[in-house]
């Protein structure tokens, strides 16, 4: 949403509300409390997580620096619908609803980034929707693989590292699939020599393999990503 508006009214933003630090794993956001603020990350990563009816953990998404998180629940007034934790440490703006409201009154524009990005959100969820129901397993977990270690990895001489606190499981839920479907995916790219995965840690070391696994390597929608951007220094 940040780099969506102009350097003074991106400025502007950033000098509004208070900053704030955070280590691994905490949770910034609570599913079902009452508050009335967004968060802004400057740098870092955070997920967020829905807790379901049946008491399993989803994982809807992962975010950093420049998106805007929690805003629906500040527009609608109603209770947060999610959990955000960090993945990594994070600085992150805390802006109120009504310095909030007061800023975009003061800034329209603003409200057209506010926009794009939600569309852009909805833009993404449709697409894992029409995955879930029409491609194979194997490629849903190479497509989302793909998509995150490149949004939120890092690239080395050793290819693209991922090392967020992710479990296998919460990647699991965010393609749609079972664990053990995405054990068996994530052990053949190991064998294809694609991706070697450690304790909370993913490299892949042949990215065009894994679009081409992914039947993504003539249209790649991922190769937007943010590399160790720090919105803080803009």
């Amino acid at each position: 949403m940040l780099g969506l508006l102009g350097a003074r009214t991106r400025n502007a933003l950033l000098s509004s509300g208070t900053t704030v630090a955070y280590g691994p794993r905490q949770t910034v956001i609570r599913q079902g409390e009452q508050s009335h603020h967004v968060v802004i990350p400057l740098s870092g990563t955070l997920k967020v997580m829905v807790d379901t009816e049946f008491g399993r953990p989803i994982l809807l998404a992962l975010r950093g620096p420049g998106d805007i998180l929690g805003e629906m629940s500040v527009f609608e007034g109603r209770q947060r619908s999610a959990n955000v934790q960090t993945c990594t440490s994070v600085r992150a703006k805390l802006v109120g609803k009504a310095q909030l409201n007061e800023f975009l009154d003061r800034h329209p524009d603003v409200w057209r980034a506010v926009a794009s990005s939600l569309s852009t959100r909805l833009h993404w969820a449709n697409s894992r929707r029409a995955e879930i129901l029409t491609c194979p397993a194997p490629l849903r977990v190479g497509r989302v693989l793909a998509d995150i270690v490149q949004r939120h990895g890092r690239r080395t001489a050793d290819g693209w590292v991922l090392d967020l606190s992710l479990t296998q499981a919460e990647i699991a839920s965010l393609t749609g699939v079972a664990l053990s479907t995405f054990e068996k995916t994530t052990q053949r790219l190991h064998r294809l020599g694609v991706l070697r995965s450690e304790y909370r840690r993913i490299v892949v070391g042949d990215l065009g393999a894994l679009l081409r696994f992914s039947n993504l390597a003539d249209r790649n929608p991922y190769q937007y990503g943010v590399e160790g951007t720090d919105v803080a220094q803009s």
